[in-house]
């Protein structure tokens, strides 16, 4: 079955996107943005703290509905309500925050005022080479897994690559945000590869497949199950190659939590071995990937 992408280019999108990385003090790459954002990125980060929302669940919600939603003001409350829901608080939570947004956003505007132009120019060679390779990636990794894994279609939102590389899948809203770099930031993962690898979790918050996992963990699975999965099948298609090296690069050039104490790469290995020799059902796969997780 053939994923149908909708190629998206999104200003605001990048914004969070950057600020969100701020939030947890990984570095940028662009020095022009790190020293515009870096302020209200983490005044931003401390109105969320101080609302006392779930960091992670609400900047999830926040990004990913803000390519559909271009007032401010209105992107805060949508996202303050999914995350918490109405309180006492809720106009001053949201009044607080959407002046902290209002700031970042005006500091990304000032250090990359061309953006609206640029992003359009980055998205040729990202779409060349998915369009080149993606497909047949994709059809391999359903004959590894389900079919069901594929979307029909997916919004792809194309963001500034602030971190030289990055992206991540938001299941609960059909997209994935990509960073629009113009050369492969590891020349053994393919961006082709994250792409597919982003797009092919989004499937994974439907209740066949994940009716017993916890909301707050099934992100964090996602990356880990489709991670060998994706490899895997690009290996099959000569993309890359799927070894414990690889598996260990993609986890860090990917930037994959690792629990304390636990090798990511090595334990998503052996669920996907013990995976492709007996082929339980994915939802039962998924459950013990959790536990394995601890």
């Amino acid at each position: 079955m053939a994923v149908e992408l909708h190629w998206r280019h999104h200003a605001l999108v990048s914004c969070l996107h950057a600020a969100e990385a701020i939030s947890r003090n990984v570095p940028l790459a662009d020095p022009r943005l790190a020293a515009a954002m870096e302020g209200p990125a983490q005044r931003l980060a401390a109105g969320i703290r101080a609302a006392h929302l779930p960091i992670e669940r609400f900047w999830r919600q926040l990004i990913g509905l803000a390519a559909r939603n271009e007032n401010r003001r209105q992107l805060v409350e949508a996202a303050v309500i999914r995350t918490l829901g109405r309180g006492p608080r809720f106009e001053q939570i949201v009044t607080n925050l959407t002046a902290a947004l209002l700031e970042v956003d005006s500091a990304q505007r000032a250090a990359l005022p061309n953006l609206a132009h640029e992003l359009p120019l980055r998205e040729r060679p990202l779409r060349e080479q998915w369009e080149a390779r993606g497909p047949g990636l994709l059809f391999q990794l359903a004959q590894l897994t389900e079919e069901a894994l594929l979307p029909e279609s997916c919004d792809v939102l194309l963001v500034h690559p602030a971190l030289g590389g990055g992206g991540e899948a938001h299941l609960a809203n059909n997209s994935v945000r990509l960073e629009a770099v113009l050369a492969n930031p590891v020349a053994e993962l393919p961006e082709t590869v994250r792409l597919a690898w982003l797009i092919v979790q989004l499937q994974l918050d439907l209740p066949v497949f994940s009716e017993s996992i916890h909301a707050d963990r099934l992100p964090h699975l996602a990356r880990y199950a489709m991670l060998p999965a994706i490899l895997a099948a690009a290996e099959a298609v000569e993309l890359a190659r799927y070894t414990p090296q690889t598996m260990r690069q993609a986890v860090i050039a990917w930037r994959l939590a690792e629990p304390l104490g636990i090798d990511g790469a090595a334990l998503a290995t052996e669920w996907w071995q013990t995976y492709q020799e007996t082929r339980p059902p994915l939802c039962v796969a998924l459950a013990a990937l959790d536990q394995m997780f601890g």
